[in-house]
């Protein structure tokens, strides 16, 4: 039971992570931004 907490408390922290990205790149590229997605990842 403790592995499915942590396994979720991941994902969340993944998909948080992706979200701010998503947001950095719109602000700074706008529309055309999303055409890069999955090229910027660290």
């Amino acid at each position: 039971m403790e592995d499915d907490q942590e396994l979720e408390r991941k994902a969340i922290e993944e998909l948080l992570k992706e979200a701010k990205r998503g947001k950095t790149r719109a602000e700074t590229m706008g529309p055309m931004g999303w055409g890069l997605q999955g090229r910027d990842r660290d």
